[in-house]
């Protein structure tokens, strides 16, 4: 079962080139040593949070663990420190309402990431909701619904609905339009703490043709 673990935090505005060279040169790959495959750094262009996030995966939730446990993440940590603040984690699991998530993604793509907290007492509408009308809604409108997750350790809200679309137009359009409108309108009747984030890359990772290759993009 993939796991997540995310990083989120905020450049210090002086060190930007420093903090560029460190995650490139020592923290991704760092963390990738550890078991922890750094899939991409985000951005958030649209929507309140944490200015970045590192999206990192493991295959379980005892290599995540295992990985914690190493010194060597503390001293990852506490090196990224020196060039950044609010620093915060979670671990995230899968739900198992989306089972078509890819750590292969188009350097084009943007996310649309919605989080919520599921009303106890309507879980089952819910759950019929969002796997028959809300995601399919989605999928139409041309926002690929990459997984839906589950915060097991973090703060909340504690769903994460990981949406990806290539044409920020049409996300835009969909967002606007009537439809979607009205089926977020439902949606919010079954969840509270309703949020929204539209990201774009911050860290993206290039196949090579024998290995991959991290490049950054200003923040």
């Amino acid at each position: 079962m993939p796991v997540k673990f995310n990083q989120y935090y905020t450049i210090i505005s002086d060190k930007r080139k420093e903090y560029g060279k460190y995650m490139l040169k020592e923290f991704i790959p760092g963390m990738n040593s550890l078991g922890v495959h750094v899939v991409a750094g985000w951005v958030v262009l649209v929507g309140a949070y944490s200015e970045i996030f590192v999206e990192g995966m493991a295959n379980d939730l005892e290599l995540i663990e295992k990985a914690l446990r190493n010194p060597k993440f503390d001293k990852l940590k506490d090196g990224l420190l020196n060039f950044v603040k609010s620093y915060k984690t979670k671990i995230l699991v899968p739900t198992g309402k989306k089972d078509s998530y890819s750590i292969d993604i188009e350097e084009d793509v943007f996310k649309f990431n919605q989080v919520w907290d599921i009303i106890s007492q309507t879980k089952a509408e819910y759950e019929n909701y969002v796997v028959n009308e809300y995601y399919p809604l989605m999928e139409k409108s041309e926002i690929a619904v990459a997984g839906e997750w589950e915060v097991l350790i973090g703060d909340g809200p504690h769903i994460i609905c990981e949406g990806r679309v290539r044409d920020s137009g049409m996300l835009l359009k969909t967002l606007k339009s009537k439809e979607f409108r009205v089926a977020r309108r439902k949606l919010k009747h079954l969840v509270n703490n309703y949020r929204s984030r539209i990201l774009t890359f911050h860290v993206h990772k290039v196949k090579g043709y024998k290995s991959a290759s991290y490049h950054m993009l200003e923040a």
